[in-house]
């Protein structure tokens, strides 16, 4: 009897582009467990996360959760909202009712709805970044999470014709409040009489400029910043010299996800109270093939003054990486580093796309980021740190190879260099997420393309690190 006593909670959405049927969908979300029989189980990964039932009432269709999963982290509670985007979808309603009996799950389930809805398809005719509108109130903290989400989903998916290292920072800038941050951008000019030379060669056969984007929360009184976001910002990826193959080199537009997780995080924490001192740079960068491009043979050197060998020009990441978290580290002074990339080929063929390779020279810190990912289904795997893949590096005619001997452990070598810039007893975390970054078919959480994997990783991750 008591799983009939109405929720006190409404949201409502509705289709943008009314059809010319009317379907509704009525949404009951109650906050108990149920003793009805013939209820279904929605499970993820063999945890069942919610019972429901789904009845059809002339042109009404029914839908009651009965929410008893007592893990409620971030992606239990958000799940809620996709799992009623795919009935909508799949009933083709056009008004959505959700009646709840507790303010923080309904909130939690629009959440989730909404960043299910979220698909940047502005190119194609008549078409919108969302199915649904509402005009339910999510908290401001929910808030500006969502919007730096559908803000980095919208830098991964533009075109490289649209987003290059100075298109990049104009965007950017527009959406973070000077008021909060410090920002500095560094031209071509700025960057070579600093001497981000690596960064520099990689850039050399395009035409479009390099830029490097700085950022420091404002009023920091520590010398030294609690935690540094880095980012690979290669905005159009064609192997330069070291050729890709052609097919599914339009991938590459995306391998500047890694800057883009950077700036999001940015703006993000910018939006909200935060009880750490944090920075962020994004190298921006083409890497392109033409008769000033840097070539396989190449010696380059780097910031840190360690002379680098190219013997591959499409592993160029590594080298705008190892550039920024230097320069990055002598500036703000660190106690944590964690770089994020799409790094490595490699790491697909060990991951597939469900999880991000994780390499790290702490425990606690590689503990908490593999928790937050479980915790909010942008997950994790820690992969090896060892010196025998470090010697791989090593050559008899220069300081260090960008890339290791042979075809395997491509993505553990690509670590491996990247740690030698890493300041001796700074923590350190190296995401690689060419893998986590885009799913043609969506995932269970975010619709065809972008996934914006990292930034609530991150969002869960401060909470958890710093207490925040």
């Amino acid at each position: 009897m008591y799983d009939l006593v109405p929720p006190s909670m409404k949201a409502q959405f509705n289709l943008i582009n009314i059809p010319n049927q009317s379907i509704k969908l009525s949404v009951n979300l109650i906050k108990k467990k149920s003793t009805k029989k013939g209820l279904s189980d929605y499970t993820y990964n063999n945890q069942v996360i919610f019972k429901y039932s789904i009845n059809l009432k002339n042109s009404i269709v029914l839908l009651t959760i009965y929410y008893e999963n007592s893990n409620k982290n971030h992606f239990n509670r958000i799940v809620l909202g996709s799992f009623v985007y795919q009935t909508a979808m799949k009933f083709s309603v056009s008004t959505i009712l959700v009646n709840s009996d507790s303010k923080s799950d309904l909130e939690s389930l629009v959440f989730g709805f909404l960043q299910k809805d979220f698909i940047y398809s502005i190119y194609k005719n008549n078409s919108k970044k969302s199915k649904f509108k509402t005009n339910f109130k999510l908290s401001k903290n929910n808030l500006s999470l969502l919007n730096s989400i559908n803000f980095l989903k919208e830098l991964v998916s533009e075109p490289s014709n649209i987003i290059y290292p100075t298109s990049f920072v104009k965007r950017t800038i527009k959406q973070l409040d000077k008021k909060k941050l410090n920002i500095k951008t560094l031209n071509k000019e700025q960057i070579k009489k600093i001497g981000l030379d690596c960064l520099l060669a990689v850039s050399q056969g395009s035409n479009r400029e390099p830029m490097v984007m700085e950022f420091s929360k404002k009023n920091q009184n520590k010398s030294k910043v609690d935690i540094l976001f880095v980012g690979k910002g290669v905005c159009f990826d064609s192997g330069g010299i070291s050729i890709k193959p052609s097919g599914g080199m339009e991938d590459m537009k995306w391998d500047m996800a890694g800057s883009a997780v950077t700036v999001s995080i940015i703006k993000y924490l910018s939006e909200i109270k935060t009880n750490f001192s944090y920075a962020g740079i994004v190298g921006l960068v083409e890497n392109m093939p033409s008769g000033t491009a840097y070539k396989p043979g190449d010696i380059i050197k780097s910031y840190k003054g360690i002379n680098v060998e190219v013997l591959n020009t499409d592993a160029e990441g590594r080298l705008v990486l190892a550039d920024i978290i230097t320069y990055g580290c002598e500036k703000y002074k660190p106690k944590i580093v964690i770089d994020f990339a799409t790094l490595t080929g490699a790491i697909m063929v060990a991951l597939g796309q469900h999880y991000a390779g994780l390499f790290c020279n702490d425990d606690k810190l590689a503990d908490t980021l593999y928790q937050s990912g479980l915790d909010t289904n942008e997950k994790v795997w820690r992969m090896p740190l060892h010196d025998d893949f470090d010697k791989e590096l090593n050559s008899p005619f220069v300081d260090l190879k960008n890339i290791g001997a042979g075809r395997y452990g491509g993505s553990v070598t690509a670590a491996q260099f990247l740690q030698r810039f890493v300041p001796k007893d700074t923590k350190w975390a190296h995401l690689d997420i060419a893998g986590t970054t885009w799913k043609n078919a969506g995932d269970i959480m975010n619709n065809k393309g972008s996934t914006g994997f990292g930034l609530t990783l991150i969002a869960d991750f401060i909470s958890k690190y710093f207490k925040n």
